[in-house]
């Protein structure tokens, strides 16, 4: 049993290991034959607005993660990756669209992508189909009353589908941001708002209490990815060298 937890807990370094073994392995090959969209095909990601927000996420003693290799690196093949690696096998074929989705998003909002996909892993673990009990719906657990609020926002037509991975993803972004607006920019407030609603955040802190445990459970899946972005990047960036 504690095996098992500490595999959940270190997936994302378990990732990098991997990713490290099929760069060693097989160069640029994707991990699917059938999958004929490329890397290269990625929008590229705003490396100053990942920097920015990394900062922005990490507390000052965890700052050594945001300065550390994961933004100096080309992360497109990373995001992909991590996406084709979490996704429910039934739903692969989706992995270069919700990559996509993800930098676009991040880019536009001035966002880290690494932090949207912590965000979906924490709410979905990376189901396109998940449903939560209070009726929100797909990767980033979105209220259907929500999305209606945020479609015009989000550039949406009046009828759209919120199972639809990338529209979901933009409905999600686009609340975020609006969240780290509103909370001017303090991360556990906005990340809180995300889960349990402004008015709630609030109320907390009315009486001088932060949000904590859905903040922690988002931070801490961010600091994870990030950590093995930056073991990839480190290994990219040596063999570039190497080569030199």
């Amino acid at each position: 049993m504690g095996g098992m937890k500490a595999l959940r807990r270190y997936k994302y370094h378990l990732l990098a290991a991997l990713l490290l073994l099929a760069l060693l392995l097989a160069g640029t090959r994707t991990k699917m034959s059938s999958v004929t969209k490329t890397v290269d095909e990625l929008p590229k990601v705003g490396a100053a607005f990942q920097m920015n927000h990394a900062l922005e996420l990490f507390s000052a003693e965890q700052s050594r993660y945001a300065l550390g290799p994961a933004t100096s690196t080309d992360m497109r093949r990373f995001i992909l990756a991590v996406v084709r690696q979490s996704l429910p096998l039934r739903h692969e074929e989706k992995a270069f669209d919700i990559a996509r989705a993800v930098i676009v998003e991040a880019n536009h909002h001035q966002m880290d992508p690494l932090f949207l996909l912590a965000v979906i892993a924490t709410e979905s673990k990376f189901n396109v189909e998940a449903k939560g009990t209070h009726g929100e719906i797909g990767l980033m657990q979105v209220l259907p009353k929500t999305a209606k609020w945020l479609a015009p926002q989000a550039g949406l037509p009046e009828k759209f589908d919120l199972q639809d991975p990338a529209v979901n993803i933009r409905l999600g972004a686009t609340y975020f941001a609006h969240l780290r607006h509103t909370f001017k920019h303090n991360s556990r407030r906005y990340i809180g708002a995300y889960n349990m609603g402004v008015t709630n955040v609030r109320r907390l802190m009315s009486v001088k209490v932060e949000p904590q445990v859905y903040p922690s459970r988002v931070l801490n899946n961010y600091a994870q990815i990030y950590s093995a972005a930056g073991e990839v990047s480190a290994h990219v960036a040596r063999g570039l060298a190497s080569t030199r």
